[in-house]
């Protein structure tokens, strides 16, 4: 071969090289991550975010969104424009654990969290999402009650939708992460909506005069504990008072009995005199010459002095 032949192939061969060296250049965005293939064959490790270099035509590069949230519908479906689309007349109700129906909607995030299982497995990743939550709902509705369901269980529910469709995704090596689960809304079906309104409203009633039945008792019974612990100390003091007063005749008459076995003459004479103290100022006394005639009436009667009769 000439010279200027040899020096052909070279600049082919070289200028082939720069176009296959120049190929295997990858840019990874912030958003991503690359999963090698290599013949085929993921690679354990992605590709972060940056420049990298694969030899062109042994490992294929597959760029994977790991910071990208999709959201699956659980009981309802979102046409265009996010419209809430029709479904199925039993698709979207649930039975619960007392054998009521219920129209639950969801709404499931999740993300990319493991790009080499997702590569390999994620096929349809929103419908093994939705089947996922599907599943779980089914079992755990069919563990509450219809009021559970419609009041504090939503919580339970929620939390237990989430853990345990992710631990189906895990077993399934689906590659996704739940990010987050929310209710729509948690409703009878429209023909028992009336029905199962009066029930809530009966059930509103029955709470409302519980409330006020023990707003009554709180007041009415300290007023009464009140009351009853005023009367016994009332009657506690006027017990200790006649004991004391009984105390107190009984204490005087030991002291006259004292003096009577001493000087019972002065003592008569003392308690006669002071007797008569008593009686004579509540009595009207008359004072008549011997030989005058009168004619007396009771004061009561006359509300004056009597006139002396001839």
């Amino acid at each position: 071969m000439n010279p200027k032949g040899r020096k052909a192939v070279l600049v082919s061969a070289a200028l082939l090289a720069g176009v296959w060296f120049l190929s295997g250049i990858v840019a990874v965005r912030t958003s991503q991550q690359g999963v090698v293939l290599r013949f085929g064959a993921p690679r354990p490790i992605p590709l972060t975010p940056g420049i990298h270099w694969v030899p062109f035509g042994i490992d294929r590069v597959v760029k994977v969104e790991v910071t990208r949230t999709e959201t699956v519908p659980i009981g309802f479906r979102t046409a265009e424009g996010n419209r809430t689309a029709s479904l199925a007349a039993d698709e979207g109700q649930w039975l619960t654990g007392d054998t009521n129906i219920l129209a639950v909607q969801l709404a499931v995030q999740y993300r990319v969290v493991r790009p080499v299982e997702w590569v390999v497995n994620g096929l349809d990743t929103q419908e093994l999402v939705r089947r996922a939550a599907e599943s779980v709902v089914t079992d755990a509705m069919g563990k509450l009650p219809v009021d559970d369901a419609l009041t504090a269980g939503r919580l339970t529910l929620l939390e237990e939708v989430r853990r345990e469709t992710q631990e189906l995704l895990d077993q399934w090596r689906s590659g996704v992460g739940i990010v987050s689960v929310a209710i729509r809304s948690v409703d009878p079906p429209p023909a028992v909506l009336a029905a199962f309104q009066d029930v809530q409203n009966a059930k509103s009633d029955r709470e409302r005069f519980v409330n006020e039945a023990e707003s009554y008792a709180n007041d009415t019974l300290p007023r009464a504990r009140g009351e009853a612990g005023a009367l016994v100390s009332s009657a506690a003091s006027q017990r200790q008072r006649r004991v004391e007063e009984a105390h107190g005749d009984a204490s005087r008459f030991e002291a006259l009995q004292r003096e009577a076995s001493l000087a019972p003459g002065p003592l008569r004479a003392r308690l006669y005199l002071e007797t008569l103290e008593k009686v004579l100022p509540r009595m009207t006394v008359y004072v008549v010459d011997e030989g005058t005639r009168l004619r007396l009436v009771r004061p009561e009667a006359t509300r004056g002095a009597t006139a002396p009769a001839n």
